[in-house]
């Protein structure tokens, strides 16, 4: 059904859970870039209803295409499904250090967790498919940024949030064109994919700044958001809007795809930080 240019790109992933310890995790974890950990605790938030539900639109479609012909496509399925699994429930785990810095986050989560439902209820296959497909675009230019232009600001970085990330991050740039094949199987158009990629932005990240605003106004309450936190913001987000137009430029592109040639498999980075967060937290395949 499907025509892909790498049948065993996947070959080398695994899906990993690392033993990581959140109990001890700092609230103001990025202290050279305050509004950068706002919005990575505002990702995590919705991230344990997000990823059940990529799992579950993936799960819709395995059942769509051929076991033969898709054979390869199917089994990249199971694995991505795996990884997002393992990311789910250790972010559910963080979370409960983020509520207990930040009490209030509960009726965000209750919101988020309504709208994935009613996506499955009220939505096609094919719209779901294209949401998919936009979040994991986002995945894979989050990856590049955290293993590339944001390493100088997590240099200081409370250690075990940022492994959570490096691990979670590497995974997603192993598992990036997975959401990608299976649009392009089964609902194939450059018209379709850009729709889901809107709506996708719409939505969430509509949410993902009412949260890291509300993180930031608590912090503004309690007299904890430092007093250089604005210029160190305005800095971040000159090398963060430097470094995204580009990548806009690339995912609105008809010929977009996620994966690059071989020699440019991973982000700068990305394998070291992964092999190094998951030495020193210990973990077990699943």
């Amino acid at each position: 059904m499907t025509q892909r240019s790498a049948p065993d790109k996947l070959a080398h992933v695994k899906a990993r859970r690392p033993a990581l310890d959140f109990a001890e995790a700092r609230a103001h974890w990025i202290p050279d870039a305050p509004a950068y950990a706002y919005q990575l605790d505002a990702a995590s938030t919705m991230l344990p209803y997000l990823e059940p539900y990529l799992i579950k639109v993936q799960k819709l479609a395995r059942e769509c295409l051929d076991p033969t012909a898709d054979a390869d496509l199917i089994a990249d399925i199971d694995l991505f499904n795996r990884q997002e699994a393992n990311h789910f429930q250790l972010h559910a785990r963080y979370n409960e250090t983020l509520r207990r810095h930040y009490p209030g986050l509960e009726p965000f989560e209750a919101e988020i967790k309504a709208d994935f439902e009613r996506f499955l209820r009220e939505k096609s296959l094919a719209w779901n498919l294209a949401y998919c497909e936009g979040f994991e675009c986002t995945g894979l230019v989050s990856a590049e940024f955290f293993f590339g232009p944001a390493q100088p600001f997590l240099r200081t970085a409370d250690p075990a949030s940022r492994d959570l990330w490096s691990w979670h991050l590497a995974e997603e740039f192993e598992h990036r064109s997975v959401c990608h094949d299976v649009l392009a199987a089964l609902h194939p158009g450059w018209l379709r994919r850009l729709r889901g990629y809107s709506d996708f932005l719409t939505h969430l990240q509509r949410y993902g700044n009412r949260v890291a605003e509300y993180l930031k106004s608590v912090d503004r309450e309690r007299g904890t958001y430092a007093a250089d936190a604005e210029a160190k913001d305005r800095e971040f987000d000159r090398v963060r809007g430097r470094f995204m137009l580009p990548r806009l430029a690339r995912i609105l592109s008809p010929f977009y795809d996620p994966a690059p040639p071989p020699d440019a498999a991973d982000p700068r980075g990305g394998a070291a930080a992964l092999r190094s967060a998951l030495k020193r937290s210990g973990w077990s395949p699943r």
